[in-house]
């Protein structure tokens, strides 16, 4: 059953269905460490119910978000969170394969492309087909996400993206391949004497070699320096 929750930031609000897949803290970082100007024009992949756009769209002060979701469901609910908010001139939800995103854009044609991407290649998936395809690698992948990220992106354009500590060295080399140069990553602990789940990651489209690490971050303290909720 759907509902509607509060973000708590400039009276946004997503819908979700409890039943289904929702939204975790991981994209909350995701919509915490993009960086863009207003005039940018933005692509989200894998966007869910679009809680990530829909908050961009305000922090950011965001004018085009382009954002693809391949499971009609969600798609559905992020289209009615978008009108929910009032952001239909600001957000373009399509319901289309990732690797189909150059058709809806001129070649090059992103200065941003951000994703929370499916992170688990294997291992035990969900009885709901809709919780599968949403944390595993089934309808696209790694290297897809990533080639499609560079026929859509500028050159010198940046791509953002959250994933797994544990397949940090896939992501940073299958950046590379595809000519998006990684340039910082944020290792995100959830506590003091914890270990890290996932990081955060800029790579530029074209970029030259130099990578930098962030101090350490906690997730509290990172989404409170970000000032993304009142």
């Amino acid at each position: 059953m759907e509902e509607i929750l509060d973000l708590k930031f400039q009276n946004l609000k997503v819908i979700q269905d409890p039943e289904g897949y929702c939204f975790t803290s991981d994209s909350v970082l995701l919509a915490n460490y993009v960086k863009s100007k207003a005039s940018d024009t933005v692509v989200e992949f894998c966007a869910g119910s679009g809680v990530v756009s829909i908050l961009l769209s305000k922090k950011q002060k965001m004018e085009k978000i382009f954002a693809f979701e391949i499971q009609k469901r969600l798609f559905d609910m992020f289209q009615k969170s978008i009108k929910l908010n009032g952001l239909e001139e600001k957000i373009t939800a399509v319901n289309d394969r990732l690797e189909n995103a150059v058709e809806y854009l001129s070649q090059e044609g992103a200065d941003v492309v951000l994703c929370n991407p499916p992170y688990h290649e294997g291992g035990d998936q969900s009885d709901k087909k809709e919780v599968a395809i949403a944390t595993h690698e089934v309808e696209t992948n790694l290297e897809s996400i990533v080639k499609s990220a560079n026929k859509v992106l500028k050159f010198g354009g940046k791509f953002y993206m959250v994933h797994r500590v544990d397949r940090l060295v896939d992501v940073l080399c299958t950046m590379r391949k595809y000519k998006i140069e990684p340039k910082k990553i944020n290792i995100i602990y959830p506590k003091i004497q914890a270990e890290p789940v996932v990081f955060l990651v800029t790579a530029i489209k074209g970029g030259k070699k130099g990578l930098r690490m962030s101090k350490v971050n906690f997730a509290e303290d990172f989404n409170k320096s970000c000032q993304l909720f009142d």
